[in-house]
């Protein structure tokens, strides 16, 4: 009902006068305008009221699978986090069984036989397609992180990010805590809110991600315990070069 109410009622824009974004993707569809924009670049070249340039986000989750041991403390630390703030306790990253990961030495010698995993975060695309077919603007950029954030208190849970979202999510039947989310891509549906949900970096944790923070294999790491100079979930920042090799290993998975 919710995305019916919004998805018409607007008036074609006609002459020189600017096509507003809402109408735009009224036109086009949702699902066919993020494809353009994340694919063709429509984004930056529409730029202008309808669609302003997006500041790239300060960093991005970057997962090593390889280092990876499916102890789920990051998923259980960010809907902690989340749920502390009030805001919904949907993990915004998800771990997965993957026997094909080749684990780290250091993993195989700290930690034998825990079997072999492969973490989904949300990319935090420079060119973010879910914000612009939002059609109450729900989605926005956070001004201190520049994370792509899902506003709850505005979300009418359409579906439209989740559908306009390019990262498609692992079968949830490999999903390590086996739990069924529903999950379709890097943004999941929170039914007990009613709201949709996706990695914000945790922007208002002096911390910054929990997930980064509390990994056990990044503390060993820092103590020198587990030998590697690449950390399970790192936090580099959110530049073309990193996106794009982000890129490469999601699409993989």
């Amino acid at each position: 009902m919710a995305e019916d109410q919004y998805s018409g009622g607007e008036q074609p824009t006609t002459g020189n006068q600017e096509v507003t974004r809402r109408e735009f993707l009224r036109q086009m569809g949702a699902g066919a305008a993020a494809v353009t924009f994340f694919s063709l670049g429509v984004a930056g070249q529409a730029r202008g009221p309808a669609f302003p340039p997006m500041a790239e986000a300060t960093g991005v989750v970057f997962p090593d699978p390889s280092l990876c041991i499916g102890c789920l403390t990051c998923e259980v630390v960010c809907s902690r986090a989340h749920e502390e703030v009030g805001l919904s306790g949907v993990p915004r990253i998800r771990i997965y069984d993957d026997p094909s990961i080749k684990l780290h030495p250091e993993i195989i010698r700290n930690y034998p036989d825990r079997g072999a995993f492969f973490q989904e975060p949300c990319l935090q695309c420079p060119e973010a397609p879910c914000l612009p077919v939002c059609p109450v603007d729900a989605l926005r950029v956070e001004p201190k992180t520049q994370a792509r954030i899902i506003d709850e208190s505005t979300c009418i849970a359409c579906g439209r990010c989740e559908r306009a979202c390019p990262f498609t999510a692992v079968d949830e039947n490999r999903a390590t805590n086996r739990e069924v989310l529903g999950q379709a891509s890097r943004i999941t549906f929170d039914p007990k809110k009613n709201v949709y949900v996706k990695c914000d970096l945790c922007y208002f944790r002096e911390g910054g991600p929990a997930c980064v923070e509390r990994c056990p294999v990044n503390i060993r790491i820092r103590q020198g315990i587990v030998k590697s100079d690449i950390l399970c979930l790192d936090l580099p920042a959110s530049t073309s070069e990193v996106f794009q090799k982000l890129r490469q290993q999601q699409a993989a998975s």
